[in-house]
């Protein structure tokens, strides 16, 4: 975690800073047409959805009926053209067809374009005028609508006043994992039915693409895809060592001998896997043995008791159901108590006068972030580093009020460039930019809600040595669980689980987090 001296240089209140000002010259103007997209997402909308209001006019119906015979109305030979269409689904598809000449896209597309646009415009009035104003952008919109899929409409009003104000403050895609959230508290059917039928539906679908490439999906249990993902990057990392290694080694590219092979990218190497994998059940040279894929789930205590229906919290992905963490609770080979405030969920935590941060503060620290904390930016914290807002060498604690999580890449933006942060409380962290715009980020706990200080004194955390168990948590918040990738070592062809010791009491308003291996 290198620091840097590059901070904006202080001047006076009443001057202007040149860098600042040829920076907002652009950005400003880039602003302003931001919100002017918006705005023309939104009439777009509402255009549409009136082309579909217009379908349901009888004065429009009229003019929409063709000749009764050609049309298979009153025909006498109707297998010669079919069923008739009702009047819903001629002007559905008469819109839909309408639409599509002007826009230049497929009839269905256009069919698909009309039917968001109404419900955009009809069921989530909010967010409508939200885009309208230039608050938010297309991409929220269209996070928003996938997430209201089939939502029952007595909650959709609860709900969209619920996230709006996420969705005018984050990106899309951390507007959507927030929203997820908050969608599965309060749906009315429990999540464990719902992950039932989805579980039903689960294939595999081959789609060709082009030049002569295809893309193989498949629906799987979000936890069990999260694992198979995981275990594909370890073993690319792996055959990155390997590769690298083999072009390193004395004489590799020397007369008569092979040349060394092109570098493949991580995502080239993911793929090879995968193929191999599915073709032959491992790779060349026993490709993926002994490597297992890694999960970290946050699971309130009732539930893991089976005393709530609470949904547990799979990182990278959101809600699933208690069954399944239930499940891969159930293969837990050690524990660690997590302190959370009861009413904010915030991490409770003490500091420590060393530059690096223990191993129990760094997974505090991964739990409270979630993902790196650059503007943006949604790569796991648990892939990040861990960066002290105020350097070490100008008095900075390795104090949780003090650590953020940030990926490499943002890491090195704060330290290398004139970009500055702040933190507040709970992990909030304050970008500034060389154009003198502020920015911020609030991490949100697994529970859904961005986190905050807990008012009133703070418990204090009991006493544990370093190599005792954890205990069990009967009325705890929270609990985090990590099926970890490293390989695993088998005695027999059965691999070997290491246990946690055995006579470890509950305590009671304690959250923990367990580790197991999958």
């Amino acid at each position: 975690m290198a620091t840097s001296d590059a901070t904006p240089q202080r001047l006076p209140n009443d001057a202007v800073d040149p860098l600042a000002q040829a920076i907002s010259a652009v950005i400003d103007p880039l602003i302003e047409n931001e919100k002017a997209l918006a705005g023309c997402y939104a009439e777009r909308v509402r255009l549409l959805a009136e082309l579909d209001r217009l379908g349901h006019e009888p004065r429009i119906l009229a003019g929409l009926r063709g000749d009764p015979v050609e049309s298979g109305h009153g025909d006498p030979d109707t297998a010669a053209h079919g069923p008739a269409w009702d009047d819903g689904e001629l002007a559905r598809r008469t819109m839909a067809t309408e639409a599509a000449m002007v826009l230049r896209v497929r009839s269905n597309t256009a069919g698909s374009m009309i039917f968001d646009a109404t419900r955009l415009a009809g069921s989530l009035p909010a967010f409508h005028e939200s885009l309208t104003a230039g608050r938010i952008t297309w991409g929220h919109a269209l996070k928003m609508l996938e997430l209201t899929v089939n939502l029952p409409d007595e909650v959709l009003p609860r709900f969209e006043a619920a996230v709006l104000g996420a969705a005018e403050k984050r990106t899309s895609t951390q507007f959507a994992k927030a929203a997820l959230r908050i969608r599965e508290r309060i749906h009315p059917v429990p999540l464990q039915v719902r992950a039932d039928a989805g579980f039903a539906a689960r294939r595999v679908v081959l789609r060709p693409d082009a030049d002569g490439m295809a893309w193989l999906n498949a629906y799987l249990k979000a936890d069990e895809a999260q694992a198979a993902y995981d275990r594909l990057s370890r073993i690319a990392a792996d055959l990155d060592q390997d590769e690298n290694a083999a072009n390193a080694a004395p004489g590799a590219a020397e007369g008569g001998a092979a040349e060394p092979e092109q570098t493949r990218t991580k995502d080239q190497r993911r793929a090879d896997a995968y193929r191999d994998l599915l073709l032959d059940g491992v790779g060349p040279g026993g490709l993926g043995h002994g490597i297992r894929g890694t999960v970290n789930i946050t699971v309130p205590a009732l539930t893991l008791l089976d005393r709530s229906d609470e949904p547990a919290i799979l990182e990278g992905y959101g809600p699933i159901d208690p069954e399944t963490a239930r499940r891969i609770a159930g293969t837990a080979t050690s524990w660690t108590r997590i302190l959370t405030h009861p009413e904010t969920g915030a991490r409770l935590s003490v500091g420590s006068e060393q530059y690096t941060p223990p191993a129990d503060m760094r997974r505090y620290l991964q739990i409270r972030d979630e993902t790196c904390q650059g503007v943006g930016c949604n790569r796991r914290a648990t892939l990040s580093e861990i960066d002290h807002t105020q350097a070490w060498n100008t008095g900075g604690k390795t104090h949780v009020d003090n650590l953020v999580c940030l990926c490499k890449g943002c890491h090195r933006l704060k330290h290398q460039s004139s970009f500055t942060t702040q933190q507040g409380p709970g992990g909030a962290l304050t970008w500034t930019s060389p154009g003198g715009k502020k920015y911020s980020n609030t991490p949100v706990t697994p529970g859904g809600k961005a986190s905050e200080p807990p008012s009133g004194p703070m418990p204090n955390p009991p006493v544990q040595l370093a190599d005792e168990p954890p205990p069990f948590s009967a009325t705890a918040a929270t609990a985090t669980v990590m099926r970890p990738a490293s390989a695993s070592r088998s005695v027999g062809g059965e691999p070997v689980r290491k246990t946690t010791k055995e006579g470890a009491r509950p305590m009671a308003g304690h959250p923990f987090t367990s580790c197991f291996r999958a």
